[in-house]
Order: structure tokens, then C-alpha cells, then sequence
């Protein structure tokens, strides 16, 4: 009986561990479809180069990102929204991100990372 205990508890175990793992990979990377997922790659990897971020860091920052590229796409792909209110409601995502990242890149980091963005905005 002892055995067969055993091998239960250990069964149950695995399955409970796989399903964990399954389950974190939906709500991962596996979630987010291939054309945001390659945004966000390339994202990365650049503001990561000019920051130096850390490997911590860009763990962080993955999910922040991916959640901003989903939300604009959606805002984008939203017809039923006038320019306008498209307008607004991408303002609202960024500064939400922007707000997301400050909380995990180091003062010198932000500063850097808003030069960045003044460089790249049309004058």
C-alpha cells in the first residue's frame, strides 16, 4: 500500500508540475502572437545595447513592452475609434509603459532613454 502511495503522490506531482509549467507558457511569450513578439525582440535588444540594461532588467521590461505593442496594435486595428481617440487612447498606453519602465531602469537610464526618444521624434 505504501508503495502504491508513493507512486500516486509522485504522479500527481508531475502532473501538477507540468500543468504549471503549461500554463506559464500561454500566458508567456507563447501568448503573444509572431509579429509583436519580433517588436519587442528588436526593442529590446536596441534600447538594451544603448542602456546597458541588465539581464534582471530585461526580463522586466519583456512583459511591459509586450503588453504595449499588443494594447497599440489593438488600438490600431480598432475601427469603431476616430483618429482622434486613437490618438489619445496611444498616449495613454505609452505613458502607461513609460511609467511601467521607470519603476525598473535606473535614473541614468531614463535620462538616457528620453534623449533617446527627442532624437527619434520628427522636428
Amino acid at each position: 500500500m505504501s508503495k502504491k502511495s508513493s507512486i500516486l503522490t509522485l504522479v500527481v506531482a508531475l502532473l501538477v508540475g507540468l500543468t504549471g509549467m503549461r500554463i506559464l507558457a500561454q500566458t508567456g511569450t507563447a501568448a503573444v502572437d509572431p509579429e509583436t513578439r519580433a517588436k519587442v525582440q528588436e526593442k529590446l535588444q536596441h534600447i538594451s545595447g544603448e542602456l546597458n540594461l541588465s539581464d534582471d532588467q530585461k526580463q522586466q521590461l519583456k512583459p511591459v513592452l509586450q503588453n504595449e505593442f499588443q494594447q497599440l496594435k489593438a488600438v490600431k486595428d480598432d475601427s469603431s475609434l476616430s483618429e482622434d481617440q486613437k490618438r489619445a487612447k496611444v498616449g495613454e498606453i505609452r505613458s502607461n509603459a513609460k511609467s511601467q519602465m521607470s519603476t525598473i531602469l535606473t535614473p541614468d537610464q531614463q535620462k538616457k532613454l528620453e534623449s533617446m526618444k527627442e532624437e527619434m521624434e520628427p522636428k
